[in-house]
């Protein structure tokens, strides 16, 4: 009888022992469904944030490019459409917000390809026509932030010279649509488009991409004041800490990324030509990425991101995007330091 019992024991004792040490550590990280958007599914659409408001518009639909904006009240939780872009219909634009105003422009229509940007002000609904011509040429899937009220825009691809890594900045004028672009220096190492960028503090971050069918690895960030550009680290397994064994997953093209809390996170997107859900944040102060819970619905590329701190829950968005031939119109939220819970998606 005591025989018998010792076994169990170690039966149950091995047991337990083998079901800790292949166990995962659970991530932390939750994503909740808040409803479908009011406007049309699309993908490669532009997002902005004026204040605590966001704003998303133009896109493609399965049909034809879009000129649509709508502002999504986060205190109502309801959308409201706004005033039409004025230019000509388009999508894989880019957008900055400076100054209370919003810039879009770039993109591309079918074969057309534009270098016009238009300003938006949120307090008169009305769109003005940025009169400085943008002076790297047409492009589509280019970044675009501001730094201290001033647009950054660069990267991209247009059918003359293919990929870019040029960047120019854009400093708003004191009457609506008039400013200055200026030339500034561009990242060592690849040309890319569909890259992804968040802006901490001072400093513009960039990252991911893609250009000769692979994601460039390289992480950099640019100090605008100085006009200088630092390798921050390369997305990719070393070996040489615990917590970079997972490095390679986070280089990725056209993703999403939105800054919560002074921390950077990147999420969805295409790796190898295929889309990924898998989520990462980036903690400056540390200078380290940690994987978070997987984007928890359909995988999906050209999604558009944004944050909002209202009523200081801060937390970030995803809505659009597409997977082959199907269109998103969902609507979905992160709280990056939520427990994960299955049943919110």
């Amino acid at each position: 009888m005591k025989i018998r019992n010792l076994y169990l024991l170690l039966v149950v004792f091995f047991a337990l022992g083998c079901k800790n040490s292949d166990t995962e550590e659970e991530l932390i990280g939750n994503w909740t469904y808040l409803g479908d958007f009011d406007g049309s599914a699309r993908n490669d659409a532009s997002s902005f944030v004026i204040g605590d408001t966001a704003y998303i518009c133009l896109g493609f639909n399965s049909k034809k490019a879009l000129i649509d904006l709508y502002r999504y009240d986060a205190g109502t939780k309801t959308w409201k459409q706004r005033a039409d872009f004025p230019g000509k219909p388009r999508y894989a634009a880019s957008a900055f917000v400076a100054n209370g105003k919003a810039y879009v422009g770039l993109g591309v229509n079918g074969v057309e390809i534009y270098d016009d940007f238009w300003a938006y002000d949120p307090a008169t609904n009305k769109w003005d026509s940025v009169t400085a011509p943008f002076p790297g040429g047409g492009r589509y899937y280019a970044i675009a932030a501001a730094v201290n009220n001033v647009g950054i825009v660069g990267t991209g691809t247009n059918e003359e010279k293919g990929d870019l890594k040029d960047f120019y900045s854009f400093t708003p004028g004191s009457t609506p649509g008039s400013g200055t672009w200026t030339a500034l220096s561009g990242p060592e190492g690849s040309k890319r488009q569909g890259a992804s960028v968040f802006v901490i503090g001072n400093y513009l971050y960039l990252l991911g991409g893609i250009t000769n069918n692979g994601n460039p690895v390289d992480m950099q960030k640019y100090d605008l004041a100085a006009d200088r550009w630092e390798k921050v680290m390369d997305l990719r397994n070393t070996d040489q800490t615990t917590d970079d064994d997972k490095y390679d997953q986070i280089s990725r093209a056209y993703a999403c990324a939105f800054v919560i809390n002074g921390n950077g996170y990147i999420t969805l997107g295409q790796k190898s030509s295929s889309p990924v859900p898998t989520t990462f944040e980036y903690v400056p102060s540390e200078n380290r990425w940690y994987e978070k819970t997987g984007f928890s619905r359909s995988t999906r590329t050209g999604a558009v991101a944004f944050s909002l701190s209202q009523t200081s829950k801060a937390r970030g968005f995803i809505m659009t995007g597409r997977s082959s031939s199907t269109r998103f119109d969902d609507f979905i939220e992160f709280h990056p330091a939520a427990t994960n819970n299955t049943y919110d998606d």
